[in-house]
């Protein structure tokens, strides 16, 4: 399912109804992808609502999952250790894009569970840099911000490029999974400017070359 042409619309699964899966299945769904919420409770009217609004739909999770090319991890980061393990068996083979924090832990990340218990998904970690607001509305006064991440090479990458793109983001490969740790250090650096340093939680990141 992963080998359609980065261009294609994909079918992807967004696994949690919170402010992050909402705000890039809308953007998804303006791009023309299927989305599908894989909820606990998937009669939630709050979520059901949203969902219909921007004509996604709302499932257990194992079914959006059994629908879904691509996957989207965004549920709370202490969650996934337990997540994890119940997710792995539906996620062969599928695009995954961990954006959750385990704020706390000394890795941010779920990329070692993933990869251990889903070892043919192909896993990326991206979306986690920034806050939802950043996926919302990317420009900058006349600058469009960046959207750093970490992956595999190859077609696939070039769809999930597609995905961050299609939130007005600008996506900056880091390299593979080996360099996830450097897009969690811009979630701490995030952490510290948006809170610390009071610029809020619309300041976001940009690349600049020559």
């Amino acid at each position: 399912m992963t080998s359609k042409h980065p261009e294609s619309p994909l079918t992807i699964a967004v696994i949690g109804g919170g402010v992050i899966g909402r705000t890039l299945a809308r953007a998804w769904r303006r791009s023309g992808h299927g989305v599908t919420f894989g909820v606990r409770r998937p009669q939630d009217d709050d979520l059901l609502q949203f969902a219909a609004g921007i004509g996604a739909n709302v499932a257990a999770i194992d079914t959006a999952l059994a629908e879904a090319d691509t996957v989207l991890l965004a549920i709370a980061g202490n969650a996934m250790p337990q997540v994890v393990p119940q997710l792995a068996p539906n996620l062969a083979g599928k695009t995954v894009i961990d954006a959750t924090n385990n704020v706390g832990s000394p890795v941010l990340n779920s990329i070692a569970d993933l990869s251990a218990l889903a070892p043919t998904a192909h896993i990326y970690r991206a979306f986690n840099t920034v806050g939802w607001e950043n996926f919302a509305d990317p420009v900058y006064g006349d600058t469009i911000g960046d959207l750093l991440y970490s992956g595999p090479d190859g077609t696939v990458r070039q769809a999930v490029e597609k995905l961050i793109g299609d939130t007005g983001l600008r996506p900056v490969h880091l390299g593979d999974n080996d360099k996830a740790h450097l897009a969690d250090a811009l979630t701490a650096l995030w952490f510290t400017l948006a809170f610390e340093q009071g610029y809020g939680r619309g300041v976001g990141f940009k690349v600049l070359t020559r």
